[in-house]
């Protein structure tokens, strides 16, 4: 059915959504993106600008500080090798002078050549005449081999002027720094009051799009969050462009598909009841009678395994019990029997139920508790460590280790569980305490597990008004139980 566009009537303004939520995304993304567009474009011509001209200055001025350093260097060198050859008479040393002086005669010829140092060109002739005559008087001393005190002073003098035309060049390189630099200056100042123009006029027509769009997300997000919380009474309508219209009407589709679902499953479960606890039953009486030995006289190691079968089929009768009714294990914490006892015989009792399985798979089970006496709902501490040590034999390994500790501190118990089975991916501990999660499953196990508890271990730790979680472990899990040390 082809949607009509909606419209919202407030006194004195009237707006018309269009038909489709892209459009009005792209209309009011267009109108904002004008002016800051136009703004973009303007900033863009200036910065090009004074991207070239900062190119051409930092070109300008590396040449002339490189020809500048050329220049000392060079007479150095021409000044060295002029009074070793003198002394020496060594071929090698005239060729030194002769090379340098070349060198010389390019950097300032570069230096002439060169824009910013055009003011230098009368230092620079006069620097070259005096360097060519210096040149021409050696030269000629060569066939006398005199090397006179004029020649130092013209020396002396030459390095004089190049240190004065290097600081020269230098000043004419700040100089042009500083013009750039106004420039630049003036550059933002124009840029400035452009955007503060033009940014006023695209965040009215943003916060225009923007109070369109918010109002049918809002009731979107506030109709999604009812779903997430299990209300499925409430219909959804959502006001808006026709995609969103037609958004809302599928989330009511889905609101009566989770309502429908939602009691289907409580329907599965009363069923279920029934036809899981007949056949617990019958195993529990047999365990009763094969334990009262009216099968005949057993011995004591057919007694220690019926009693393990006796006390198992207890505990999956409770696991039932909680993966029927977990919707009403809420763990109130009014509904509390804290009582002392010993945390370690409290471990000690749990980790017994499993000792036919930690002895079949040959596991290690190392147990390190501080005498620790906890004032705690004794039902609700034994649920919570029995399913993480339950998880912890169920995933370890044959011959595997299994880590049991417990700290106390002036205010907090501190539980740790670890194992050194194949850990848990980090795809998986997103819902790892989530009702019905199930992660991957050991190879070696039979059964597979209810997803229920990790859920009802956090659940009962709640209710203690403790913490649980999982902590890094480089091999198997680890987790970290925190209570209150009740004093």
């Amino acid at each position: 059915m082809k949607s009509l566009p909606e419209k919202i009537v407030h006194p004195g303004l009237q707006i018309t959504y269009p038909k489709s939520f892209l459009k009005l995304l792209l209309f009011g993304f267009a109108l904002a993106m004008l002016p800051l567009l136009a703004a973009l474009v303007n900033a863009n011509v200036y910065f090009d600008r004074l991207t070239r001209q900062s190119l051409f200055n930092m070109s300008q001025a590396v040449e002339t500080t490189r020809a500048g350093r050329i220049l000392l260097e060079e007479l150095a060198v021409m000044e060295r090798s002029a009074r070793q050859y003198f002394v020496l008479h060594d071929k090698v040393l005239l060729t030194n002078y002769l090379n340098a002086h070349a060198q010389l005669t390019q950097a300032v010829d570069t230096l002439s050549q060169l824009p910013i140092a055009k003011p230098l060109t009368p230092e620079l002739m006069q620097f070259s005449e005096q360097e060519n005559s210096l040149f021409t008087s050696i030269r000629h001393a060569n066939e006398t081999m005199a090397f006179d005190q004029n020649m130092v002073d013209a020396f002396t003098d030459l390095t004089s002027q190049a240190t004065a035309i290097v600081n020269k060049n230098s000043q004419l390189i700040d100089k042009e720094a500083a013009l750039f630099k106004a420039k630049v200056t003036h550059t933002q100042q124009v840029l400035f009051w452009q955007t503060l123009t033009l940014i006023p006029l695209a965040i009215l027509i943003a916060g225009l799009i923007t109070w369109m769009i918010a109002r049918p997300i809002r009731r979107m997000d506030a109709a999604i969050h009812q779903l997430g919380k299990g209300n499925y009474e409430q219909t959804i309508v959502i006001n808006g462009p026709g995609n969103l219209r037609q958004l809302g009407a599928r989330l009511d589709w889905l609101r009566i598909a989770l309502k429908d679902l939602h009691q289907q499953k409580q329907r599965f479960l009363q069923q279920a009841s029934h036809e899981l606890k007949t056949p617990l039953t019958a195993i529990r009486e047999a365990s009763e009678l094969l334990n009262d030995g009216v099968a005949g006289k057993l011995n004591q190691q057919q007694s220690d395994v019926i009693r393990i079968l006796r006390d198992n089929s207890l505990r999956l009768q409770k696991m039932i019990e909680n993966l029927l009714n977990y919707t009403e294990i809420q763990f109130n914490a009014s509904k509390l029997k804290a009582r002392r006892q010993a945390l370690k015989s409290v471990i000690n009792e749990i980790a017994q139920a499993y000792a036919l399985t930690i002895a079949n798979k040959n596991i290690t089970m190392l147990i390190t508790i501080e005498d620790i006496t906890v004032q705690v709902d004794a039902e609700k501490l034994h649920t919570a460590l029995d399913n993480l040590i339950s998880n912890a034999v169920k995933f370890t390994p044959e011959n595997g280790e299994i880590c049991i500790a417990a700290t106390q501190s002036k205010s907090t118990v501190t539980i740790e569980v670890k194992d050194t089975g194949p850990g848990i991916s980090e795809t998986v501990k997103a819902g790892l305490f989530d009702p019905f999660y199930r992660g991957e499953q050991p190879n070696n196990s039979l059964v597979g597990g209810s997803g229920l508890g990790l859920f009802i271990a956090k659940e009962a730790v709640s209710a203690l008004k403790g913490e649980i979680s999982l902590a890094p472990a480089r091999t198997g899990a680890h987790f970290i139980l925190h209570l209150p040390n009740a004093t």
